[in-house]
């Protein structure tokens, strides 16, 4: 593959070209509970074509230590960053931008079933490893990344992988999926650092590497697996997240385990 140098603005996209995304932009009011309204008000905002989103904690443990990948996308918008006026000073370059395993439910993604079968397409086209949906784990409700905005939810899910059995990521056709770079896997205690310090910036990335932590029974900060007294103090974090998310309409499962 040839790495990729930089991205060249070509001018409007033709009429029909696109059409993932739908903007909204229309009047408003409130209701009161006394009956009264508010005045008009306009509002404006983007559905996606699927409405919502799944992010993926795919984690290996090497050495006894954690691990959690994650890629290095290219994002056009954040790419044209550096020609806006910003509030703040921003020259960084990113060109390569480390983002989560993830992608956009399609209208056809319906239901715990729908929902399984779309994480395992999407670990497959981007990390090339090849899972099973009995073997995709909660991580608690998914949130809202810009609801004033959007409508967008992204759903949080993990999956252990072998690295040894990673093949080449098929990617979904897109040029600028072919042309990333793959999945990097590093400690979650060296990821959740990268997030605090700015060399990682996808919000996706610091929420799913906490929460996997927790799931893990692992403590980030000490660099260990929590003990017999912490362990005690993750377990109703591990039961909330079992039952949250599309794990709510399945069967309660145990508080998960140490896994090392």
């Amino acid at each position: 593959m040839t790495n990729v140098i930089a991205i060249e603005d070509l001018g409007p996209a033709a009429e029909g070209e696109g059409g993932f995304l739908t903007l909204l932009r229309r009047r408003y009011r409130n209701r009161y509970e006394n009956g009264e309204v508010s005045r008009p008000y306009v509002y404006e905002y983007i559905h996606r074509r699927g409405y919502d989103a799944v992010a993926i904690a795919l984690y290996c443990v090497l050495g006894g230590v954690p691990h959690m990948g994650y890629r290095p996308g290219i994002r056009v918008p954040v790419y044209f960053r550096s020609k806006l006026a910003l509030p703040l000073p921003d020259e960084r370059q990113y060109l390569f931008i480390p983002e989560a395993v993830a992608g956009s439910l399609e209208p056809r993604d319906r239901g715990v079933a729908g929902f399984l079968a779309r994480v395992v397409a999407e670990v497959e086209e981007e990390a090339g490893f090849s899972i099973r949906p009995e073997e995709i784990e909660p991580l608690g409700s998914g949130f809202f990344p810009s609801h004033g905005q959007s409508s967008e939810k992204v759903h949080l899910c993990a999956a252990r992988v072998d690295l040894s059995a990673r093949k080449d990521a098929k990617g979904d056709g897109s040029v600028n999926e072919s042309d990333a770079p793959p999945v990097i896997f590093a400690p979650l205690r060296d990821i959740l650092l990268a997030c605090a310090a700015g060399e990682i910036e996808d919000p996706k990335i610091e929420v799913l590497a906490n929460r996997l932590s927790t799931l893990l029974g692992y403590i980030p900060v000490l660099g260990r697996y929590a003990r017999d007294g912490e362990r005690e103090a993750q377990r109703p974090f591990q039961a909330a997240m079992s039952r949250a998310g599309f794990a709510s309409v399945r069967d309660e499962k145990p508080c998960p385990e140490e896994k090392r």
